[in-house]
Parts: C-alpha cells; structure tokens; sequence
C-alpha cells in the first residue's frame, strides 16, 4: 500500500516538474510569444468602422498624409497671420494680441525662431500650437543646425507635418503653403503639385477662397528687399489662372497690402503689374486679381519702407501686429492690429488698434437671394 503510495507520488512530481519546463519554452519571450505590437491593440473587427476625432483642417499632400474629416460649415470665422518672429519682448507681445482675438488658425509664414534650435519659438507660442501653421523661410534653412534633418526635427515632426510644402482646408477657405527655398521652378515636383492642387481648389463648389503662403515677397515697395521675379514670373500666372484670391508673403519686416493685381510681362518685365480696382475705400467686390499682402511684424525687428509703390494700397513700418481675416461665407473681412506699446515713461495703447481694414466681397445668385452679409456696415 505505501509502495503504491510513493509512485504515485513520484509520478505526480515528475508530471508537474515536466509540465513547467515545458510552459517555460512556450512562453519564453524570445520566440516573441510576449512581444506585443501596440497597433495590435487597434485592429478593429471588420464589422467596425474607426472613430474620428474631430478636427478643422483637411491636410492634403502628395504623400500618404492622413486627411482628417471637417464640416463644410460655412459659418463666420477669423485666421491670424504674421511671419517673421524671433523669440523677442515683441514676440510675445504679437502672441498676446493673437490670442486675444482668439483665430481657429494661426498662419506662421516663416522666419520663426532665428536660432539653431526652434525651442524658443515653440515655448512663446505654445498656447497657439495646437492651431499652428507654418511656412518656410530663408532662415528655417540658414540657421537651424542640422540643415535640411534639422528642419524636419526642428519644425514639421512638432507640427505633424510631412513636407515643407502642403496644402489644407479649413471649413470654405483653401491654403496652399509653397516652399521657394527649394525646387520651385516650372519643372519641379512642387510645382506640379501646387498646380495641381490650386486647379483641384478652383473646381471645389465647397471653397469659396483660396490663400497662398510663401516667405518671399512678390511685390514690395523700395524696402530691404525687392520684388523676387523668378517666384513672381513662375506663380502669378498660376494665381490668376486658378483664382487665387490672397497671397501671404514676409521677409520685409513691416506691413504692406496690395491693390487686386494681374500678371503683366509687357516689355519683358513683370514688377509693374495690372492695377485690377484702385479703390481707397478699401472695399473690393472681387471678380479678378489678386491681393498680395507682406506681414513681417511678428516681433524680430522692423525695415524702414522708403517710398510707396503705385501697386501698393496701404503699408506701415512702424507697428508689430498680425493680419486678422474674419471669413463669413462670400465676404471677409481684414484688420491688421498693431501690439502695445511703450515709449519713453508713457504706456500708448496699440492693442487691437486697426492700422489698416479691407473688405471683399464675393456675390453670386445665393448671396442676391439670401444676404446676410456681417461686415456691410464695417
């Protein structure tokens, strides 16, 4: 009896001493049995679709961008758009006044932190960061160390963006963000994209306005820099031609607004455009040409503006600020706000003051029908 006793007792031991080595060598983690991908986690069964955050803007790019849904609400909204920053007193100044008048979009079209790193930059504008667009600028590339990888580390991972030239939605507003400090010409891959999408944007019954963004002037009163005619030549022809409606450029640090422009190369050369309507009422119902518009008031520095050029309709040299678009359906509404400041012992009050204001107005059968225009008593 205690002999049968023992053997199963022995039996019993050696059964369970087996059954855990073998549980050790299923289980080992080095033939990967634990090694768990985290998109396993998000494989949704094929009866269930994926939920969507939502978010305003549709980016689209030639690259596999994921798009994000949006509503083609139609309804009043404002953009802020200032280029050349710095981390500067007057920085902050621009970022506070931004804030104040609180955009759903924040255009940043180049020149941004002047330094090797973008730290600086991103720590004064943090509280627009998350409605952040930007532009590149001639110092994007001479200054940040790591070149081109430095661009991409510094600037477009912390935005989630993917290349340096893009274009996006938000809600009846199409932007196209151009690159002129790399390939641009006629032949290039950039090129081809932007014509594409700018011809892609014209036939969009959903888009009522389409804005470039680009970093060097096209059209400039005598200032630190002139007019660049290769960007000019190249990509005014293809503004008019897909119905461009306001180009964003910087690079002069001060503010200038063009009247509604139209290519003309007569004589071989293309600095004196065709003035399409040269009213100084500053209300434009707009069925042709372009306004172009320089916004290098951020807070870095300010150029002197020497004379005024006859294609230019309003400018300022004196005032950091940003350029508030109000969008309401077929009209907007522009106000370029100039910061505080202080001089001397005395506090002058800039905030919100209005150094320039337009209105365009865009009319079709809806609007004669059904007018609900804010801005007609601006």
């Amino acid at each position: 009896m205690h002999v049968n006793y023992f053997i199963v007792t022995v039996f019993l031991v050696l059964f369970f001493l087996l059954f855990t080595v073998q549980l050790s060598i299923v289980f080992s983690e080095d033939d990967g049995f634990f090694t768990i991908v985290p998109e396993d986690y998000y494989d949704l069964p094929e009866n269930e679709e994926e939920s969507i955050v939502s978010d305003p803007f549709i980016e689209n790019n030639s690259s596999n961008q994921k798009s994000l849904k949006t509503t083609s609400n139609k309804n009043s909204f404002n953009i802020a758009i200032t280029s050349d920053w710095g981390c500067e007193k007057d920085t902050i100044n621009t970022v506070q006044n931004i804030q104040k008048n609180n955009p759903e979009l924040v255009i940043a079209g180049g020149d941004l932190s002047y330094k090797e790193s973008s730290k600086c930059w991103f720590e004064i504008i943090q509280p627009l960061k998350s409605k952040m667009k930007i532009a590149m600028g001639d110092h994007e590339y001479t200054d940040t160390k790591g070149g081109v990888v430095g661009v991409t580390n510094e600037y477009l991972k912390p935005l989630h963006l993917e290349k340096t030239y893009y274009s996006f939605d938000i809600k009846n507003v199409h932007f196209t963000i151009l690159d002129p400090y790399i390939d641009s010409s006629n032949s290039s891959a950039q090129y081809h994209f932007i014509e594409n999408d700018l011809k892609t944007a014209s036939t969009n019954p959903n888009i009522d306005w389409t804005f470039v963004v680009e970093s060097i002037p096209i059209y400039s009163s005598p200032s630190q820099h002139l007019g660049n005619s290769t960007i000019r030549d190249i990509y005014h022809p293809l503004f008019d031609k897909h119905g461009v409606d306001l180009v964003f450029t910087s690079d002069n640090h001060n503010y200038q607004r063009t009247f509604p422009l139209k290519y003309n190369s007569h004589g071989g050369d293309s600095k004196n455009p065709i003035i399409v309507d040269k009213n100084r009422n500053n209300h434009y119902d707009k069925d042709d040409g372009v306004i172009y518009f320089i916004i290098g008031t951020a807070g870095r520095s300010l150029y002197e503006i020497k004379a005024q050029a006859p294609f230019v309709a309003k400018q300022d040299d004196k005032h950091f600020g940003f350029l508030n678009i109000d969008i309401n359906g077929n009209n907007l509404k522009g106000n370029f706000y100039a910061n505080e400041e202080a001089l001397s012992h005395h506090y002058i009050n800039y905030q919100n003051s209005i150094i320039d204001q337009f209105t365009i107005s865009k009319m079709n059968e809806s609007d004669d029908n059904d007018n609900n225009n804010e801005f007609d008593k601006i």
